[in-house]
């Protein structure tokens, strides 16, 4: 039996008119390529081909503006456990399972999003009031640890490290696809994940969780001639 097709949620982005859309996503390219400091509200307005002013219309500040497109980032990426969460699903692992696969399909779908994220994570900017990416990514990482606890019938106060470094897995091996998938095509065995994330996806988690699954496909064979 074929796996169902996943599908990104839908942003529930009512509170933004179309002009305010706009400006979010010229300004979440250019923060996610330059960072907050870097790129000017000028700059956004330019890309935008309106003015500051109108800026100054939607986003009282910069910071605001940043804010709010982090904000929109993060829920692209990282919010995607709630529409499964509606869904009756009995089994801990599966809705594991199709959460990781739907959470790396957001981040290749939304790269400006991922990158901005990325970048805030690492540039850690002090803007009073903004949301943390990191307090995103913790509470990502928590929901995450919470269904392998729950896979694995382990009580959760139990502090089970080979269960958190499972979760902590699952998140990094979807970031380092996102970061390799253009690299991933040269390389030996893997090279036929490439234009497979879901499949990419599956297997590790077969791999983590289950610790099965690594001759699960047979890959095309190629020649590499370095």
């Amino acid at each position: 039996m074929k796996d169902k097709t996943l599908s990104s949620p839908v942003i529930n982005s009512q509170k933004f008119s179309k002009g305010a859309l706009v400006i979010l996503s010229v300004a979440e390219s250019l923060f996610s390529k330059k960072g907050f400091k870097a790129t000017s509200i000028s700059e956004i307005a330019k890309k935008t081909g309106g003015s500051k002013a109108n800026i100054y219309h939607h986003f009282k500040s910069k910071e605001h503006l940043y804010q709010e497109t982090l904000n929109l980032a993060c829920d692209r990426v990282f919010n995607v456990l709630e529409p499964l969460e509606l869904q009756p699903s009995p089994e801990p692992k599966q809705r594991l399972k199709e959460y990781i696969a739907l959470h790396l399909k957001s981040m290749i779908e939304q790269p400006n999003s991922t990158n901005l994220i990325k970048r805030e994570l690492m540039d850690n900017n002090q803007i009073e009031g903004k949301l943390l990416a990191k307090d995103i990514f913790t509470n990502t990482f928590t929901k995450v640890a919470t269904l392998v606890f729950d896979g694995h019938e382990i009580e959760k106060g139990s502090h089970n490290i080979t269960a958190s470094l499972q979760a902590f897995m699952l998140i990094g091996v979807n970031i380092f696809f996102f970061d390799s998938q253009a690299v991933m095509k040269y390389l030996p065995g893997v090279s036929s994940l490439s234009n497979s994330p879901e499949v990419f996806s599956n297997m590790m988690f077969d791999l983590i969780i289950n610790q099965s699954g690594i001759n699960v496909i047979e890959p095309e064979k190629e020649n590499f001639n370095v």
